[in-house]
Parts: structure tokens; sequence; C-alpha cells
């Protein structure tokens, strides 16, 4: 079954409760959807990614993307949603590389989206 955003945002407010990471989550969301509408992309599933990209940082900061993995598996998210949430921390904490656009996109903005929150 395809997740939605309600479920996404569900999964991540399980996890999240930080206003500021919930505010950065928000950020990135809205940067994803942007980049999809943009490039004509899947904006639902952009903005999916985009809202759990750090749902593992709040409670399990030295693990991050280490836990996020077993999160979205259990929450029913699939694999490529899984990649590309990983993907963010290419080089950081994690060797799976941005490959596909959506992934690359996140990649790059991540970080960008915190001055402005």
């Amino acid at each position: 079954m395809k997740q939605t955003r309600e479920d996404a945002l569900s999964t991540l407010k399980t996890y999240t409760k930080t206003e500021a990471l919930l505010k950065h989550a928000y950020a990135v969301e809205g940067v994803m959807r942007y980049f999809a509408r943009e490039l004509g992309e899947d904006e639902e599933y952009w903005g999916i990614v985009g809202l759990l990209h750090d749902v593992d940082y709040e409670q399990w900061p030295e693990e991050h993307l280490k836990v996020a993995p077993r999160l979205l598996s259990e929450a029913g998210f699939e694999e490529d949603v899984i990649h590309a949430v990983l993907s963010h921390g290419w080089g950081l904490c994690v060797d799976v590389k941005p490959e596909r656009k959506m992934e690359i996109v996140l990649y790059t903005i991540d970080e960008l989206t915190g001055l402005i929150t």
C-alpha cells in the first residue's frame, strides 16, 4: 500500500517532538515539493521523503540514519523511500549514494533549509 503524507507526518511525529526539528522537516518537504513541480515529478512522493528524512535524528542523533530503516519499514514505507531517506546522509553517516534526481535534490537542499528555519 502506498503511504500518504498523513502516514509520513504521523510517523515523523511519533519520533520527533521538538518544534525546531518539525519546522526543519516541513521546510525540507516544501522545498522538495517545489522542485518536484519544477521538474515534473511526483510532488507527494518527494514531499513524503522530505518530511521523513530526519525521522530518527531526535531520539538517536548518534545513530542518525542507522535506526531510520527499521522505523520506516515498520511503518510500512517501501524500500525506495527508505533508500532516498538514507541517501541524504551520504558521506556523513551512511554510504548510500544519492543517485536518483529526487535523492540528489534532497542531498543538496537539506542543510540549506536549515538557514530558512
